[in-house]
């Protein structure tokens, strides 16, 4: 039986594709044999209407989840799987209303407050998505980067980077929080930080060369030209330590190309890429 922990409530809410996700299918294909020989085993309704919210069949996904109520009008999942359906479809109110019974009986369910706080963050109640987020991320041995960036999406800037940088400290340096934090720290003007993370971004990474050119271009936005052209001179240097069979490929050769026109540019301009 499929029974992940968020696993399922954020793919369901993601509402990915059975392209994206073949393992649905196979699922699926899983629950209809079992209901064929059990076909009173409310447990196999419930997840297969979960994983009709997933797929965006809706219709199916209630019918489902209404035959699993009434075999097991108390099941201690039904609930969260019918918010989960109502979030989906655009009842976020709903959902909120039926998230919060199940929550009644499971107060440390990480699924159920992932749900709500997403129900609330619809309706905007930012201060109470962020402590179920808070809760859920608490609660959860190793949370996915994706929460975290959801929680962030949530805060003021300044507190938004902080709270990505937990994360990196909680899970490692995901690039996908780095990479966000870093578009925070630009838009709030916070250049040396922006630097630094690119710096840390780098030693990190085998290929420097992108990463020079990008800190590069963060350097010249702020006007610091000669800081800029360093980089862009890193950047080369570090393509042409590269292998042969790596610098002619083409994307490194576009990017040789763009940096010997940056850095044939005089100094006092401030042209970038």
């Amino acid at each position: 039986m499929l029974r992940p922990v968020l696993a399922l409530s954020v793919l369901a809410l993601a509402t990915l594709s059975s392209q994206a996700h073949p393992g649905l299918e196979e699922a699926l294909v899983r629950l209809n044999a079992g209901i064929a020989a059990t076909p009173e085993n409310p447990e196999l309704y419930l997840e297969r209407g979960e994983l009709y919210t997933a797929h965006e069949d809706w219709i199916a996904a209630e019918a489902n989840l209404l035959r699993a109520a009434e075999l097991s009008p108390h099941h201690p999942r039904l609930d969260r799987a019918r918010a989960l359906l109502a979030l989906a479809t655009g009842h976020a109110s709903d959902a909120l209303t039926l998230i919060n019974v199940a929550l009644q009986r499971a107060p440390a369910d990480p699924d159920a407050l992932l749900v709500r706080a997403r129900a609330q963050a619809r309706l905007g109640q930012r201060d109470a998505a962020v402590a179920d987020l808070n809760g859920v991320l608490t609660l959860v041995a190793t949370p996915a980067p994706e929460l975290f960036l959801e929680r962030a999406a949530l805060l003021p800037p300044a507190e938004a980077v902080r709270s990505l940088d937990d994360g990196v400290r909680r899970i490692g340096p995901a690039l996908s929080l780095q990479l966000r934090a870093l578009e925070l720290e630009l838009a709030l003007g916070a250049v040396d930080a922006a630097v630094a993370r690119i710096d840390g971004l780098a030693d990190r990474s085998e290929r420097k060369e992108s990463w020079l050119k990008r800190r590069g271009d963060v350097l010249a936005r702020a006007g610091r030209i000669q800081e800029a052209r360093a980089s862009y001179a890193a950047a080369l240097a570090a393509i042409a330590a590269l292998p042969d069979w790596l610098r002619a490929s083409p994307p490194t050769v576009k990017l040789a190309e763009e940096l010997s026109r940056i850095t044939a540019v005089r100094p006092t301009s401030t042209t970038t890429s």
